[in-house]
């Protein structure tokens, strides 16, 4: 079972890390009914779209997903997150 922040009905977020230096990040995911989750990392413009389980120290890179949506400013916080999926 993995420690997610359940603050949200359908979004959390996870700690996990990218790259070969394994650089940490904090990572949003806002997921529907269907297990289909829309993920980003914090900082990043770039929102991602998988059917993968996004647990507690995920190396985002090894995701299968889909680079579906880019966001004109960093995305900071799930809110920033939810808001732009669902406009």
């Amino acid at each position: 079972m993995s420690n997610r922040n359940t603050s949200y009905i359908y979004g959390y977020s996870v700690n996990g890390y990218y790259g070969s230096g394994r650089t940490p990040c904090t990572v949003f995911v806002y997921e529907n009914r269907r297990g289909r989750k829309w993920y980003c990392v914090e900082d990043s413009c770039n929102v991602n779209y998988t059917s993968d389980d996004i647990d507690e120290g995920c190396n985002v890179e090894e995701l299968r997903d889909v680079d579906t949506m880019t966001s004109s400013k960093p995305i900071l916080t799930l809110d920033q997150l939810i808001e732009f999926v669902d406009n």
